[in-house]
């Protein structure tokens, strides 16, 4: 009996020194993006949604990137459908929408918008759809722009400027919204 206990502790052994020797940690979100950086421009499909277009001001553009869309700042909310997180984060992100277009000077500067990492359109349609998004949102089903911007975690919310400089990011749910907004009402003050 004791040998055979001895034999499975050796096969365990072996079976962890085998698999840990191929494990690499999980870079995921570590190479996020931060304040004073700038993120890659990036192409968006322009949405089919006429009040989309007039919202970002990007009217007869098939695609376009972050600096064509007419606004000082764009705010730029990425999420999952997947994310249990980003349901939190959702209604939130709703109210940040609402406190800045009820705000007239930064109603003014600052475009909101969603990228659903991982999701087709159907996808992000789901979202939209369940968590009642009044705010673009477009899709980004091969990840390739979650890679540009440093692939975050996601809920990942992200104020650039319209060259891509990123001045504020928040990795999460936004726990005090009424501290999140007075931080984007100092910075679009300051510019």
């Amino acid at each position: 009996m004791q040998n055979r206990l001895g034999l499975h502790s050796i096969c365990l052994l072996v079976f962890l020194v085998i698999n840990f020797s191929f494990y690499q940690p999980c870079s995921y979100g570590a190479t996020a993006i931060s304040s004073g950086m700038h993120i890659s421009q990036f192409k968006l499909n322009a949405s089919d949604s006429v009040e989309a277009t007039q919202y970002l001001g990007i009217i007869n553009l098939k695609s376009f990137t972050i600096s064509q869309i007419h606004a000082k700042f764009i705010l730029i909310e990425i999420f999952s459908l997947y994310c249990p997180i980003c349901h939190k984060q959702a209604p939130i992100a709703n109210k940040l929408y609402k406190f800045i277009e009820q705000d007239p000077e930064l109603s003014k500067d600052i475009k909101m918008i969603g990228i659903g990492t991982g999701n087709n359109l159907k996808e992000i349609g789901v979202f939209k759809t369940k968590f009642h998004v009044p705010f673009p949102v477009f899709s980004d089903p091969d990840f390739s722009i979650h890679k540009k911007i440093g692939e975050p975690r996601t809920p990942f919310t992200i104020l650039v400027n319209n060259k891509g400089k990123v001045l504020l990011t928040h990795s999460g749910v936004v726990n005090d919204l009424d501290e999140f907004f007075s931080k984007i009402k100092k910075l679009q003050e300051k510019k």
